[in-house]
């Protein structure tokens, strides 16, 4: 096994071309320091210095192991001072999956109070469906994932629950008959309803609410995001299901409003998902650090 300690004491006295020199810089006593030369080279079975009367000069068979050492050292060096950068936030890269919705009506506020602590650390944002982002995340492409967790949990992940909502159906005044006062869902399936697409969390949770109830509906329209929805929504295309945590700015400005619906829509947990046993990176654990302390 390799004893780095050895090389170091062997790179400081070919530096210093002097044991005295080598044992103040080193802090240990000339004898130490003579002890570990002589077992590096009893180790290599080789001679690397020459001893003179002023002091020691490397011989060719220690040139070139200084030569290899000393890369080793300027490497260890250049590694140390990055590690250090990351620990004192001075460097880093966050890469986060997340939703655009979410991204708009969670994270940004978080990522701005990160940003005016750690204006030097980047953050790279990639927003597709959940299950698109749990492939780039086993794929190391990026680090975590904050959405609403899939029904179904993935063993090799590790689910970091930060809140709960709920989902709900919501409508604009175009249909103000539903306003304060329960409806049943068969009866609000002959309402023309817009739907997420397919294999997002939101259009999952839905089908699984209208297979349980044994209703069937076409919808009126197919669309990409819970940002969007809402505002189709919210100009009276039609009625939406989305979430309380998505749909809260639009409900407090009066665009659209939450229809009591029976029997009840469920709720969800939503959080940061990571790879289970993976380590996670001083930067990234700064971020989570702050999101939870502001959620508070």
């Amino acid at each position: 096994m390799i004893n780095l300690e050895l090389y170091r004491i062997f790179y400081v006295v070919a530096k210093t071309k002097n044991i005295t020199k080598a044992s103040k810089i080193l802090n240990i006593s000339q004898p130490a320091v003579s002890k570990h030369i002589k077992n590096l080279e009893e180790q290599l079975n080789t001679p690397l210095f020459i001893r003179t009367k002023k002091g020691v000069v490397l011989n060719d068979c220690g040139k070139k192991v200084f030569l290899k050492v000393k890369n080793a050292i300027n490497i260890l060096e250049e590694a140390e001072k990055e590690i250090n950068e990351y620990e004192n936030y001075n460097k880093g890269n966050i890469r986060i999956g997340i939703s655009t919705s979410l991204m708009k009506k969670f994270l940004l506020q978080y990522i701005e109070i990160f940003h005016q602590q750690y204006p030097n650390i980047t953050i790279d944002i990639e927003t597709y469906p959940t299950a698109e982002l749990i492939k780039e995340l086993k794929s190391g492409l990026i680090d975590i994932i904050i959405c609403k967790f899939p029904q179904e949990r993935d063993l090799e992940l590790e689910y970091k629950k930060l809140g709960q909502t709920k989902y709900v159906f919501i409508s604009s005044n175009k249909y103000k008959e539903l306003k304060n006062k329960k409806i049943s869902i068969n009866d609000l399936a002959k309402y023309p309803i817009l739907f997420q697409k397919p294999d997002t969390n939101s259009r999952n949770s839905l089908d699984e609410y209208l297979k349980d109830n044994n209703i069937q509906v076409e919808p009126k329209m197919v669309i990409g995001s819970s940002s969007l929805l809402a505002d189709f929504v919210s100009i009276g295309y039609g009625i939406g299901y989305s979430t309380e945590l998505y749909i809260k700015e639009l409900i407090d400005q009066k665009k659209i409003f939450k229809v009591n619906i029976n029997p009840k829509t469920p709720k969800i947990d939503y959080g940061i998902i990571t790879l289970k046993n993976n380590v996670i990176d001083i930067s990234t654990s700064k971020l989570i650090e702050i999101i939870k302390l502001n959620m508070l």
